[in-house]
């Protein structure tokens, strides 16, 4: 039993990127056990994992086709949604300061060049905001709310 016009009506969701919600959450998970100042290359690996589909394949892979009906039980994120977009953009510049540290003089106290006191602020606000969207469900779905955003009707 397919969806009807499923191509069509999801033809938009081609450039999208599409995630089960417990790939996002361990994503979280990660992140939060990582180093702002040790680990930027795998917050960078981190964060490229859930906001890219990671192949060609196609957007809704595994998740939803023609013939493929959305799982009764899963939870997707639509990470292309326009709050995501924004968190991760500012997330990545947080991450593209210069964080070498060096050490002041005449104390023992270590600061960092090129603001780095800011960008570990604004990865801070963003990750808090990135949590937060993400446990409030922004660009979630589940079948139902996926059928009804795309018109979909599977027969």
């Amino acid at each position: 039993m397919p969806y009807q016009s499923f191509e069509y009506k999801t033809r938009h969701c081609k450039i999208q990127i599409w995630h089960k919600d417990i790939a996002v959450k361990k994503a979280l998970q990660i992140l939060d056990s990582l180093s702002f100042l040790h680990d930027r290359h795998a917050i960078r690996r981190i964060l490229n994992s859930i906001c890219s589909s990671g192949s060609f394949s196609l957007a809704l892979f595994g998740i939803a086709g023609p013939t493929l009906r959305f799982n009764e039980f899963a939870v997707c994120y639509n990470m292309t949604h326009p709050t995501y977009i924004e968190i991760v953009g500012e997330l990545y510049r947080a991450l593209d300061v210069d964080v070498q540290k060096y050490p002041r003089t005449n104390t023992t106290h270590s600061v960092c060049k090129n603001s780095y006191d800011e960008a570990l602020e604004r990865y801070t606000r963003f990750m808090l905001k990135l949590k937060k969207n993400i446990y409030a469900g922004v660009g979630c779905y589940d079948r139902k709310a996926f059928e009804n955003e795309f018109d979909l009707t599977w027969k």
